[in-house]
């Protein structure tokens, strides 16, 4: 009796660990998109263009991307993005203020609040950039806005400030690239 007593214990106790195990392995897209981003900025940090690439759809065709990540002469062709292209000017599509900042996004507020801004930096005290990300639940958008400004350049003449919107969509679970747009 006190033999079947242990196997029924042993049985049951298996049943619930599976059980547990499994309600742990369902896809939550809620959380899931915040672990994406924390690969998405690990990979770009460490130069994983594979990793990164993951994020992309090639190939794509924006002009305005080329002129936004400063190659003009592709953005002249009108060049598609392609993965060849993308691995070449990987270092000008995420440049140093672009990591610099988006390292020092707090994902956290970012999950619970649905964004998170960092301070301002600067490399030479004459340019300074800072990094808001932005979780939109409706549109199912990240929005990851480098912004900056020079304080050597004449306001009069402009130029001195921009604003960098690379935007990702969750779709079907994954974070994909959607555009990139600039204002300034």
């Amino acid at each position: 009796m006190k033999r079947h007593i242990l196997y029924l214990c042993l049985i049951l106790s298996a049943h619930s660990a599976m059980a547990t195990m499994a309600s742990h392995n369902t896809t939550d897209t809620t959380s899931s998109w915040i672990d994406q981003i924390r690969t998405l900025r690990d990979a770009i940090y460490h130069r994983d263009k594979e990793t990164t690439k993951t994020f992309f759809s090639f190939p794509f065709n924006s002009a305005e991307f080329w002129y936004i990540v400063d190659v003009p002469h592709l953005a002249e062709k009108e060049a598609p993005v392609t993965e060849k292209s993308f691995d070449l000017y990987f270092d000008k599509i995420f440049d140093k203020a672009f990591i610099t900042s988006f390292l020092k996004i707090k994902t956290k507020d970012l999950y619970e609040k649905g964004s998170s801004k960092t301070a301002e930096f600067t490399d030479d005290q004459a340019a300074f950039y800072s990094m808001e990300a932005t979780f939109d639940k409706e549109e199912q958008t990240v929005t990851l806005q480098l912004s900056g400004y020079n304080k050597k350049v004449d306001p009069e003449i402009g130029g001195g400030e921009y604003a960098i919107f690379y935007v990702f969509k969750l779709k079907s679970g994954k974070l994909k690239f959607d555009k990139i747009t600039m204002a300034g």
